[in-house]
């Protein structure tokens, strides 16, 4: 009896063991320098409710540096996690990010549902699929419908955008608001207003074969800027400042050039007593601005779990269009887009049909071509592009050589001529 007592209590140890084990296999932990991915956990959990998913958000000033020490040596390192537009591209070659194009994900038949500008970030060099975007960050032009109205006579998005189809039309707009406005009115809030969609029209990287490339469309920046203050266009306000998000509240200033989080992340959230008063247009080109990409991370232990998470954020119709429509959140999914345009409007925007809007600038947005260099040389740039805005640069050739010199600093390796 004894031995039989014994044998049984055997069993079921090993039975524990490989139930606690088990157990262990169905979990997996998300890091992100965004706390929006807790919509897709719990969405995630619903449909998976046997697998404890341990998401955590890390402040995006520590992100970087933690992630690419916990990617080299593997320890504590994530299943998943995001990867933000700006630094994307310094990840995407790295044998830590699975490659997803091939079996068993087979990303390559489910890519096609994004726009062109997602899939030129989820790509790595050879083509292969190693990020997943779910956010559609395309960009257009936030104005004052109140400010139109009184100087433009109209506050329809389509006339207003007829208006400023280009740069020339957005600062002769700007030029004529400043003056008949006693110099209380601006049509852009700063430099990087033109920045960001000229960044969108860019035909090289910073970086090829080691060697600096200036695009034109950089180069057409300076020259844009120029034009902009001999216009009185800019109001010199830097983003994210106190007098930036005061003008918003004020109606100092027409237009705000932006991607699609802009509105509930900026205008929505720095001036919510101004709701109705906006309006979307497009302007002088179809840009995006920002994003956030989602890796399987190649030496986990729960590539298929992560995978499952990934899949269902980038691709499942259901669950983005339940995003798009509880969160008012573009996606970066041209079906869940569409399906659900026809929905959803918003009383920020006095009613206007932003999806509808964004379905059809999404698909004039180029996929622009980046190296791993181009976030930190962007920031250089932008950097020296807000000096040279305030007038700290005597000419363009100073700026350039004093660009140059900065990159060469920065990457000594790199060939500048």
């Amino acid at each position: 009896m004894g031995k039989r007592v014994m044998i049984l209590a055997v069993a079921l140890s090993f039975c524990l063991i490989g139930c606690s084990a088990e157990e262990e296999e169905k979990e997996i932990t998300i890091w992100s320098f965004t706390d929006e991915g807790e919509y897709a956990v719990e969405a995630f959990v619903e449909e998976h409710p046997d697998v404890k998913v341990n998401f955590q958000f890390i402040p995006s000033s520590q992100y970087e540096t933690k992630l690419r020490s916990a990617l080299s040596t593997g320890i504590r390192a994530p299943d998943v996690f995001a990867l933000e537009a700006q630094y994307v591209r310094k990840f995407i070659d790295h044998p830590s990010l699975e490659s997803l194009s091939e079996a068993p994900y087979d990303a390559e038949a489910l890519i096609d549902s994004h726009y062109e500008y997602i899939q030129g970030m989820e790509r790595d060099s050879n083509g292969d699929v190693r990020a997943v975007g779910y956010q559609g960050t395309t960009g257009g032009v936030y104005f004052r419908r109140d400010l139109a109205k009184e100087y433009l006579g109209t506050d329809d998005p389509k006339e207003v955008s007829e208006m400023i189809e280009t740069w020339d039309d957005v600062f002769s707009i700007s030029k004529r608001v400043y003056e008949e406005s006693g110099g209380t009115v601006h049509g852009l809030p700063n430099w990087n207003s033109i920045g960001q969609v000229q960044d969108a029209l860019v035909n090289q990287a910073w970086v090829v074969d080691d060697k600096l490339i200036i695009d034109q469309a950089k180069r057409d920046v300076l020259d844009l800027v120029d034009q902009a203050i001999e216009a009185d266009a800019l109001a010199m306000l830097d983003d994210w400042s106190p007098g930036w998000t005061a003008s918003m509240q004020q109606g100092s200033v027409l237009f705000y050039p932006g991607p699609s989080w802009y509105l509930q992340h900026v205008l929505q959230s720095n001036a919510p007593e101004t709701s109705g008063l906006w309006g979307l247009a497009s302007g002088p080109a179809a840009f995006s601005g920002g994003g956030t990409f989602y890796s399987v991370y190649s030496g986990s232990d729960n590539k298929d779990l992560a995978w499952e998470f990934v899949k269902m954020y980038g691709f499942d119709v259901d669950f983005l269009q339940n995003l798009a429509v509880d969160e008012q959140y573009y996606t970066s999914h041209r079906g869940a887009n569409e399906g659900v345009a026809d929905e959803i409007t918003s009383d920020f925007l006095a009613g206007q049909n932003y999806f509808e809007f964004f379905n059809e600038e999404s698909e004039n947005v180029q996929a622009v071509v980046r190296s791993s260099f181009d976030g930190d040389i962007n920031d250089i740039f932008n950097e020296l592009m807000g000096s040279y805005a305030k007038g700290n640069f005597r000419s363009q050739e100073e700026f350039w050589q004093r660009f140059k010199r900065d990159v060469q600093t920065y990457f000594p390796e790199l060939t500048i001529e």
